[in-house]
């Protein structure tokens, strides 16, 4: 190769390297960043174990990932029963890395998850945590069927559901004023030793055998073993107070006392059952015949 033939390539070779696609031109850079599945924790409030019926419970749903961004977002929570029908939802955000929300479950048992759904550098990610179910109890009034005039006495049971202890207190409501409602003994209590036997409740439903009835009872009597003269005495008595009965109630500062008898007919009472949060209510059937 010449002198001027060796010049030349060089001059090529510069022009070559001094054209913009050669020397300032540079590839693009394309960098693929994965996300990362975060670690997620569900915990309840109260733990799972004893809770009251009707308590609430906090869920606290913890997730952590890569420093220095942790996940961001909510996290949507879910409560369903043991069949897997839905019961209560509700979504929490995401403040400090946990995700709180409040709820009130049914006494029984059930399961909830916690739904996280991802953002841009997370994955979504599901956790679940079963419950049992909650500390209770329950009953059930019979029916009484009662005749004019007299008391019905007996019991009705109450038992602890789920290791349920403590006093129960209870109350007749809604009482019909044709007839009574009494509760001797006002307070069950079920302790660790007896939380699985069966308590019995004593109850009372009077009725009214009506003001009439023992003056007519004296009537009949004096008829029967008096004289004549005895009779007219007491039956004057008997309307003179019956005539008191209708003008001033018979010295109850001029209000009707006088109570006639219960009438045949079904009446219902309210017998409510209350242990701290825990308040379960039964109707009670009464036949008066």
């Amino acid at each position: 190769m010449t002198i001027r033939s060796t010049s030349r390539f060089l001059l090529a070779v510069v022009a070559l390297l001094s054209t913009p696609a050669w020397s300032q031109a540079k590839a693009p850079l394309t960098q693929v960043v994965d996300r990362v599945a975060p670690v997620e924790t569900l915990a309840s409030v109260p733990a799972s174990g004893p809770r009251p019926a009707g308590s609430g419970v906090v869920f606290n749903a913890t997730l952590s990932g890569v420093a220095p961004s942790g996940p961001t977002g909510t996290v949507q929570f879910t409560i369903c029963s043991q069949g897997g029908a839905i019961l209560q939802s509700g979504t929490a955000t995401i403040v400090g890395g946990v995700a709180s929300w409040t709820a009130t479950p049914s006494p029984e048992a059930y399961s909830v998850s916690a739904a996280y759904p991802g953002d841009i550098n997370y994955l979504p990610q599901t956790s679940t945590l079963a419950e049992g179910a909650a500390e209770d109890f329950a009953f059930t009034p019979a029916a009484v069927t009662i005749a004019q005039g007299a008391t019905w006495t007996g019991n009705f049971q109450v038992q602890s559901l789920n290791g349920f202890t403590g006093d129960i207190s209870w109350t007749c409501t809604q009482v019909p004023s044709q007839i009574g409602c009494n509760l001797p003994q006002p307070t069950t209590t079920f302790t660790t030793a007896n939380k699985s036997v069966i308590q019995n409740v004593p109850l009372s439903i009077p009725t009214s055998p009506g003001d009439f009835i023992p003056v007519a009872s004296a009537m009949v009597f004096c008829c029967a073993f008096g004289s004549r003269k005895r009779f007219k005495v007491l039956l004057g008595v008997a309307l003179s107070c019956i005539v008191l009965f209708g003008m001033t109630g018979c010295g109850s500062g001029g209000s009707a006392a006088w109570n006639p008898i219960t009438p045949k007919a079904t009446y219902q009472v309210l017998i409510t059952g209350t242990s701290g949060i825990v308040t379960h209510s039964q109707q009670l059937t009464v036949v008066v015949n």
